[in-house]
């Protein structure tokens, strides 16, 4: 400051005009004449409001931040949601996030077009499954679907990403919403069916209900589910923390409300608003109807046959052997096997 002023207190002292010392210092008159009267009044070129709070403290500011205390891990947009439901405190983001000193997370510039979402609701469902410590130390897998249209989404959660468990996911939202037209997920054997594959559940359920299945070659192509998946890991492990939920059968049970919460909050409108799902046939009243494989086997002369290793029976329908007889077997996704032969039903244990 003393650096700035030298040149002032030299004009001042010489006695130059206001014009004089406009010229000499390169500035307008106007402030040449502002800043020489400040100088001899005050002795600085300090602005007036210096050391003044322009606004007003918030008396409850001590009390804000120890109720936003109790939610630490969470971000600051959840924060506040949480101190409004919970504790009924209302409170500016920004300002919350000034008092509690955290740095604001800027985000990468994008480097992909994005593409353009389905327009209508249950025009295309991505899947994904998201690995992560959700109880601790010990990683499990979320099944997160999220619909393209509208964000709307279904949780669940197992030990890995399964067939079972995707199986699970789609068909709890099937239950809720009807039947989609795509599932848009990985390019991997779990969704899809290889020439050289063994037959799956997931691509039995979509041939019988109709539902096409679209493969992704990369995360970035189905971003929507990916960054949402970043969304339940900032959200939802810290509300599991904050409620004492520990194991993965109450998690479930807590997603029952924590999904209606989330869909509530993030669910946007659809361009079309047409609803794009169909409605469940009437002879699929469970997921055994839907999730099911065929396979043949050979029948023998003792009316068994064997199936994964292990050998099954089936009542005898004559008293001679049964001639190079074969069994189609049914197989649902619970376990239950249901024979197919000569025009007889069974069930097989």
């Amino acid at each position: 400051m003393k650096n700035k002023l030298k040149p002032y207190r030299s004009a001042i002292a010489q006695g130059l005009s206001t014009r004089a010392m406009a010229r000499v210092l390169n500035i307008p008159t106007t402030t040449a004449w502002r800043r020489a009267n400040k100088i001899k009044v005050t002795g600085a070129l300090v602005h007036g409001n210096t050391g003044h709070q322009n606004r007003k403290p918030n008396p409850d500011k001590h009390r804000i931040i120890d109720a936003a205390n109790k939610y630490i891990g969470f971000s600051i947009a959840h924060t506040v949601e949480l101190l409004f439901k919970r504790d009924g405190i209302t409170v500016n983001p920004e300002t919350l996030r000034r008092w509690l000193n955290r740095p604001k997370i800027r985000k990468a510039p994008k480097q992909r077009a994005r593409r353009e979402c389905r327009e209508a609701f249950g025009e295309l469902l991505q899947i994904d499954g998201s690995f992560h410590n959700w109880f601790g130390d010990k990683k499990s897998c979320m099944i997160n679907i999220v619909d393209d249209a509208t964000n709307m989404c279904e949780l669940r959660f197992d030990g890995q990403e399964t067939i079972e468990s995707a199986c699970h996911a789609a068909w709890a939202w099937i239950k809720k919403y009807g039947v989609p037209r795509a599932f848009y997920a990985d390019g991997r054997n779990m969704y899809h069916l290889n020439p050289d594959a063994p037959h799956n559940f997931f691509t039995a359920m979509c041939q019988a209900l109709g539902i096409r299945v679209i493969l992704a070659h990369s995360p970035q192509a189905k971003g929507r589910v990916e960054r949402f998946n970043g969304v339940h890991q900032h959200r939802l492990i810290p509300l599991l923390r904050l409620d004492g939920v520990r194991d993965m059968e109450s998690a479930n049970k807590y997603l029952e409300n924590y999904i209606m919460e989330h869909n509530r909050r993030f669910r946007r409108e659809p361009r079309n608003l047409v609803d794009a799902h169909t409605r469940l046939p009437d002879w699929a009243e469970t997921i055994d109807d839907v999730c099911v494989i065929s396979v043949e086997r050979q029948l023998n002369n003792d009316w068994t046959f064997s199936y994964n290793g292990k050998i099954y029976h089936i009542p005898r329908q004559s008293v001679y052997p049964p001639a190079k007889s074969k069994v189609q077997l049914r197989i649902g996704i619970s376990g239950r096997i249901t024979a197919y032969c000569r025009r007889s039903v069974f069930n097989v244990q």
